[in-house]
């Protein structure tokens, strides 16, 4: 008798909390419209039949048959149809989710490959079981979109994060998104405004409504975040951390980081465990 045994690698499994919030089939016909739209939540596409394009912010991905397409929450996205070779695709609604990737694009795609018809059966099986709703079938569902999510990381070079359903505020979001990437950069709230085409009064008041403070408050607790990870990973300088972070000068950093943490960068530097540390607010 021939028998081989794979014991499983108890690495680090994180708890998925995000949730399926449903599947569509659609298909290209006469009476398709397209227009550029976001959700509060992510969105996975998985193309069954067919070519077309899908135009995500500036940008116009090619998708054929068996490539899969995840965009994230609050990002814009149309999509369009070669009429010559109709496109069928499945859609996943999924709160909770955020993509990552090494570059600031907020979706992936993930072009036909040997693992597509793993992928593929993944969405007709969530199908199945929604049509059919036996018992379990939410569980089920939930599982299949969890061994989905792996699969596009592992394909797309990305990692995921759970987060809270992202507010419904398109402009206020990419603000957000936009000091996530540039906060190394000089901003201010009047460029902030201006990249997002609203006025800098009507921009602080909603970013606070929804997130819980102005949007230079948030810069600065992204800037300190940051400084705080390379004052314990690095032996740079107070004042180029300072500089590399986007503040002005070594001095302020230094105010910011003690008004917030209740301890100089210096002496958070020799003991780490100093201060009262609160994270950025997502």
């Amino acid at each position: 008798m021939s028998n081989r045994k794979l014991n499983l690698e108890h690495e680090s499994q994180p708890e998925n909390p995000f949730r399926l919030l449903f599947i569509s089939a659609s298909k290209y016909e006469n009476d398709w419209s397209s227009f550029p739209h976001n959700h509060p939540f992510a969105e996975l596409f998985f193309v069954k039949k067919g070519a077309g394009r899908i135009q995500i912010e500036n940008e116009s991905i090619p998708v054929a048959a068996n490539s899969l397409v995840v965009i994230g929450p609050q990002v814009m996205h149309t999509e369009f149809s070669n009429p010559t070779s109709p496109l069928e695709y499945y859609v996943l609604g999924v709160e909770g989710l955020k993509i990552s990737t090494e570059s600031e694009r907020e979706y992936i795609h993930v072009p036909e490959s040997s693992t597509s018809v793993y992928i593929g059966q993944c969405f007709e099986n969530i199908l199945r079981e929604m049509h059919n709703k036996r018992e379990g079938y939410t569980q089920i569902c939930q599982y299949y979109l969890a061994i989905l999510i792996l699969y596009f990381c592992r394909k797309g070079n990305a990692s995921y994060q759970m987060v809270e359903t992202q507010k419904n505020s398109h402009e206020c979001y990419k603000v957000k998104h936009f000091i996530d990437h540039n906060f190394r950069r000089k901003i201010t709230l009047d460029l902030l405004a201006q990249n997002c085409n609203l006025s800098k009064y009507y921009l602080g008041h909603r970013f606070a409504e929804l997130y819980g403070q102005s949007p230079i408050a948030y810069l600065n607790e992204v800037r300190l975040a940051a400084a705080k990870d390379l004052l314990l990973t690095t032996d740079h300088s107070i004042e180029e951390i300072a500089i590399s972070t986007g503040f002005s000068s070594a001095s302020y950093f230094s105010q910011a980081f003690q008004k917030k943490f209740l301890t100089s960068p210096q002496q958070f530097r020799k003991h780490p465990g100093s201060g009262h540390f609160q994270p950025v607010r997502s």
